[in-house]
């Protein structure tokens, strides 16, 4: 008997951002509004590249909290306005991740008080991965959400 290990880590969050759905997705779509606020604190952006449309790629250059430089790139493979974004995500010159690509998907929601975010991000490498993604996808959230209310 073999010990079977997990072939989809995954990772599941669920926030409620108070701001209607329109003013959510343009945060997520909008390259502007992007380099403002996305990334996990303690993280620099360098470079962010977001063509919001299917087929546009996606690459963000960032200097790690340690003050490794990063680079993590991406298509985006759905956009349903209002709704849903679909992109793959991959982090470069990492060998866990190569011949990996992972998917990330933000759906959008009306709730009370304004728009529920519920950010799936399927196929990582490990179980460790999905526990550091984890950590940066709340912090991601955390300043997602200042950014709808100011």
């Amino acid at each position: 008997m073999t010990a079977k290990v997990p072939d989809k880590v995954s990772l599941e969050i669920k926030r409620v951002i108070k701001a209607p759905r329109e003013r959510v997705y343009a945060a997520w779509t909008d390259p502007a509004q992007l380099r403002e606020w996305f990334g996990p604190e303690n993280v620099q952006t360098r470079s962010l590249v977001a063509e919001a449309r299917v087929g546009g790629r996606f690459r963000w250059e960032l200097t790690n909290s340690e003050g490794e430089e990063m680079t993590v790139h991406g298509e985006y493979h759905e956009l349903e306005p209002n709704r849903k974004i679909v992109f793959s995500w991959q982090w470069q010159d990492d060998e866990d991740w190569e011949q990996r690509d992972s998917v990330v998907t933000v759906e959008l929601s009306d709730c009370d008080g304004g728009t529920e975010v519920r950010l799936a991000h399927e196929q990582l490498p490990s179980e460790e991965s999905r526990d550091r993604h984890t950590e940066g996808w709340k912090s991601v959230l955390d300043k997602l959400e200042k950014f709808c209310r100011d």
